[in-house]
């Protein structure tokens, strides 16, 4: 059976922008990823891309990146495990998914993979959420999609507040403010997030809290940009993430046992520097070099009173990189593009107190070039092919070469059709080759090929719509086992395959979107679908405009079943996962610049789990509000 939700939330901007820019900023479109180089998003035609504007998350309020993607066609959001809020697009989790906040790659380098829960949504001006043929401009290892992060530009000296108050202690400040000075600026953020944990409806249909879901997480993050010229940029930021939270038990004891577990720190420092500047009259380069710290520290107990302390594992891991990508016009409608990826990882962990430490390194090198021709006005072009090496702990090499190839025919300015084809690949991460308790040194690396066919309209209606096919040598499976713990091995052979359609539309006060994703996953060898990828997904956004200051915010998502394999070798056991409905709703009144709001979500108070054990919160209510001030400077 499948269920699904409407949902409501607005894709306009601004009321004071025509229809035509409306339709232009909001519309769900093929856009090519040369966002990283600072120019428009909509100029070339690689892979269907997501746009999530700040106007948009506004509409839901959401704390962290949790609740964000499941307003996207393609992707799927499931929590469990560690506690971890984890993504997926078409089916691949975010260990295959790289993640670039301002163009930086922020991924955990053990584990090669990213919680969304430790990812604030404050300072925000819009996500890409690129899916299918992504440009290999981003780098190695991207061969479930790419999530793109950019932060706020300053256009004149504003401040932002932000407060919301839920039960069981829930507590959310956060403080944005940004200036500008001829040609300096500095943004900057800071939030708090803090909890007693939340509620969950249990088989007695009573609300009861759920045991070791608190948490207590900190955000701070600064910009500062210097523009020598129109064309040229030099940029300075940094960013400090730190949390202690507790980590719920699994109550479902035929997928896994419970674990007591807390992560008694954790933190991520990220700093990164660069430039941007034009070369050969109208090209373009830009220079990017970061660092990435991790200390976390994982505590595991005997028992669930944590009352005996069984050990205490810390991990110190980082990520030093570079990258230096760029563009020259090579004519009028020929573009050639190029990239250079540099990463350093350098993983340093302790089992328990009496273990010794265990360090393991990591470099990768990605070199790419794509050439964009346009062959007419309607017709648009885009190949190229990435080098990635990797070099591993042993100190081996490994070397894989990944091309691409795009075609977009454009009959009109509101109609245009795409098709591409890649290849990809992705390097075992270090946790599932080094692992004393899972790992596997005999895993090679996974290979996919990725197709696809969209098309793009907008006129009196925007409808974008996908159809995508890739299949995977060596793909790399985990296989839980009852004690909680994994086990990798490469399998044979998998395919993906599905549909994406999304649609908006706006009648006076009314905002319509709605997506669908229909997704066909299959585990060749063992003939069934892939772990946690339910056939179908529906999620529809609307809204109920500015009413003498009111609007009305419902949104939700519903999902079919899927299904998860427990054990470490075959046969194994399979545990269905039943699909569900979750719709939410925010009411708005907005007074100047100061905004109020309650908020309610789960209102139809279902009980539901994406991964089993795991349960959700049940409906959860809260207040909150919004100011945001813009001043004049007085510089200017």
């Amino acid at each position: 059976m499948i269920s699904f939700s409407i949902a409501i939330l607005p894709l306009i901007g601004e009321e004071s922008k025509s229809e035509g820019d409306k339709k232009k900023e909001n519309q769900p479109r093929v856009i090519e990823e040369v966002e990283v180089l600072a120019t428009e998003p909509s100029q070339q035609p690689v892979a269907t891309v997501s746009l999530l504007p700040a106007n948009q998350l506004e509409k839901i309020s959401p704390k962290n990146l949790t609740d964000v993607f499941n307003q996207v066609p393609g992707t799927y959001v499931t929590d469990g495990g560690k506690g971890e809020s984890n993504l997926m697009i078409r089916g691949l989790a975010s260990s295959r998914i790289t993640l670039m906040y301002d163009g930086i790659p922020v991924y955990e380098p053990y584990f090669n993979s990213f919680d969304l829960k430790t990812l604030p949504a404050t300072g925000i001006d819009n996500i890409q959420v690129i899916k299918g043929t992504s440009s290999i401009l981003y780098g190695p290892n991207t061969l479930g999609g790419i999530v793109n992060i950019v932060t706020k530009r300053i256009d004149s000296p504003f401040l932002q507040l932000d407060a919301n108050i839920g039960e069981n202690k829930t507590t959310f400040l956060s403080g944005s403010g940004g200036y500008n000075w001829k040609k300096f600026s500095f943004l900057g953020n800071v939030s708090w997030d803090k909890s007693d944990g939340f509620k969950w409806k249990n088989d007695d249909n009573d609300r009861v809290l759920r045991t070791h879901s608190d948490y207590d997480r900190k955000n701070f993050a600064g910009k500062f940009t210097y523009n020598p010229t129109e064309k040229s940029e030099i940029m300075t930021e940094i960013m400090y993430y730190t949390a202690n939270n507790g980590i719920p038990a699994s109550l479902n004891s035929q997928v896994s046992k419970p674990r007591y577990w807390n992560f008694k720190d954790w933190d991520r420092v990220q700093f990164n520097a660069g430039a941007m500047f034009p070369i050969f009259n109208d090209g373009i380069l830009k220079f990017r070099t970061y660092y990435i710290n991790y200390h976390n520290v994982l505590d595991a107990y005997y028992d669930e009173a944590f009352s005996r302390l069984q050990w205490e594992s810390i991990y110190k891991n980082s990520t030093f990189g570079s990258s230096i990508m760029g563009e020259v016009p090579l004519s009028e409608s020929n573009q050639l593009k190029f990239s250079t990826h540099y990463s350093h990882y350098k993983v340093r962990q302790q089992g328990s107190s009496t273990s010794p430490w265990e360090e393991y390194k990591r470099d990768v090198l990605s070199l790419g070039v794509e050439d964009h021709w346009s062959i007419s006005n309607q017709w648009k072009v885009v190949g190229g092919a990435s080098l990635d090496t990797v070099k591993n702990n042993e100190g081996k090499y490994k070397t894989m070469v990944n091309p691409i190839v795009g075609l977009r025919f454009s009959p009109s300015d509101y109609l245009s059709f795409h098709t591409s084809m890649a290849f990809k690949s992705r390097f075992p991460s270090m946790n599932s080759l080094y692992s004393s308790s899972n790992g596997n040194p005999n895993l090679v690396d996974e290979k996919g090929r990725i197709y696809e066919l969209g098309m793009d309209y907008f006129k009196n209606i925007e409808i974008s719509t996908s159809v995508f096919y890739s299949s995977y040598k060596d793909m790399i499976q985990a296989y839980r086992g009852l004690d909680g713990y994994k086990t990798y091995q490469n399998v044979g052979k998998a395919e993906i395959y599905g549909v994406e359609i999304s649609t908006h539309k706006k009648v006076g006060i009314f905002d319509f979107s709605l997506n669908y994703t229909y997704l066909n996953s299959k585990e060749k060898d063992i003939d069934q679908p892939l772990d946690y990828t339910p056939k179908s997904q529906f999620n529809g956004l609307i809204t109920l405009g500015q009413v003498e200051g009111f609007a009305l915010n419902l949104w939700g998502v519903g999902v079919s079943k899927s299904q998860v394999k427990v054990g470490k070798n075959p046969p194994f056991q399979y545990y269905e996962i039943p699909g569900y409905v979750t719709v939410h709703t925010k009411l708005t009144k907005t007074i100047g610049n100061f905004t109020i709001y309650a908020k309610v979500e789960n209102i139809l108070n279902k009980a539901y789990y994406s991964e089993p054990g795991f349960p959700m919160k049940s409906r959860t209510f809260s207040i909150g509000f919004n100011w945001n001030q813009v001043f004049k400077n007085k510089f200017e």
